[in-house]
């Protein structure tokens, strides 16, 4: 688009009018405006704005101690040290987090700090130092350890109290015991149920069968409510305790293995060594530990039932139950059931232990397996 302040044709000017309008131009074209070249600072010498931009990225420590992944046994203290890279005469301080919770701080010259790992969680803790250079300079470093349990798991063994019919055709997941009646989510694509069954008898009161492309796994009972989750398929299911009525859809991003509850969270484990703290309503997590006694981590956790202030977890494919701290996630002792079912209960489609069910009023505690015909009431005997 022309500008109408300068439509006006030259040749009315004649040459002085010519040379004056250039001259206008020019002055305009050099004056200020948001479009004006920058012009170059001739005094600054080539590259020296990188270099000054290099200068304050450059590291100025990394960490000696530990050593990544280095195990530990919860309580030692753990040496946090770090080193000055060449070049760096001292720094100020530096400060130590471990999985985000300030430590301390140290001033000291040998650049040496002691973390007390007492209350730590077991499993891997993230350590971060924080190093403040004497001209302003921050830093952050990173270093992974793993803490093992301090203590050695008590061992026990069992005693039969009763024994209670089972039926075999139920590939047990999950187990709740409430008011004389036992709940349990089946598994297997095709066969999963959610179950009403009578304890004393065996008889199945009520029975709800899912969607056949879906694998039942751990159930539990909150607020009158069953929740029920699946395995891979990363959704769970809310029903009316009473009516068995589908309340609510719930998604998840792990697998669905176990399921308890504390009265006020869920607690889910998805087969690794993890074990979830969840928000009832929306599944959303709120915290998570990580279970190791002190040799190693205990993996494949399945079945749970939360009973007086401690987890118990069936270990997947064995004949074990440990006994989890749920603040720390330390194996508090370890329940051998081997020899439960004798010769004459084994048949051709039974499967591994699986299903934990207490009775809090009587301080009763159930076991049973995937198709075993058999649910007994243990006793625990200290080894």
């Amino acid at each position: 688009m022309r500008n109408n302040a300068f439509s006006i044709p030259l040749k009315n000017f004649g040459n002085t009018g010519t040379l004056l309008l250039s001259i206008f131009f020019l002055v305009v074209s050099c004056s200020g405006g948001s479009d004006r070249k920058t012009v170059p600072d001739e005094t600054k010498k080539p590259g020296e704005r990188r270099a000054e931009t290099e200068a304050s990225t450059e590291k100025i420590s990394y960490i000696v101690k530990p050593e990544r992944e280095e195990i530990f046994r919860r309580g030692e203290r753990v040496p946090v040290q770090i080193a000055l890279m060449e070049g760096v005469a001292g720094i100020d301080s530096f400060q130590v987090f471990v999985n985000g919770s300030y430590q301390g701080v140290s001033y000291r010259d040998d650049l040496l700090f002691y973390w007390n790992s007492e209350h730590s969680p077991v499993g891997k803790r993230t350590i971060k130092t924080v190093t403040f250079g004497r001209d302003g300079q921050k830093e952050n470093n990173t270093v992974f350890v793993i803490l093992q349990s301090d203590n050695v798991p008590e061992q026990y063994g069992y005693r039969v109290v009763h024994t209670y019919p089972h039926d075999i055709t139920a590939y047990t997941q999950g187990l709740v015991y409430e008011d004389g009646i036992l709940y349990e989510s089946t598994g297997k694509r095709g066969e999963s149920t959610l179950r009403k069954v009578n304890l004393e008898s065996g008889e199945l009161i009520e029975s709800l069968n899912l969607p056949p492309n879906l694998f039942g796994e751990g159930a539990c009972i909150l607020d009158d409510k069953i929740i029920q989750l699946t395995w891979t398929s990363k959704v769970g299911f809310v029903y009316d305790k009473e009516s068995f009525r589908v309340i609510n859809r719930i998604e998840y991003p792990t697998q669905g293995w176990g399921l308890t509850t504390n009265g006020e969270q869920l607690i889910m484990s998805d087969g690794s060594h993890i074990i979830y703290f969840l928000e009832p309503e929306y599944f959303t997590e709120l915290s998570r530990i990580e279970v190791f006694d002190h040799e190693k981590a205990i993996t494949n956790l399945n079945e749970l039932e939360y009973i007086d202030g401690k987890i118990y977890a069936n270990v997947y494919q064995t004949d074990f139950i440990v006994v989890i701290e749920p603040e720390t996630g330390r194996v508090l002792s370890r329940i051998d059931l081997k020899g439960l079912l004798q010769p004459e209960d084994v048949h051709d489609r039974i499967d591994v232990l699986n299903g934990i069910a207490y009775d809090p009023e009587n301080k009763r505690l159930f076991v049973t397996g995937k198709r075993w015909p058999k649910l007994f009431e243990i006793q625990l005997m200290k080894k």
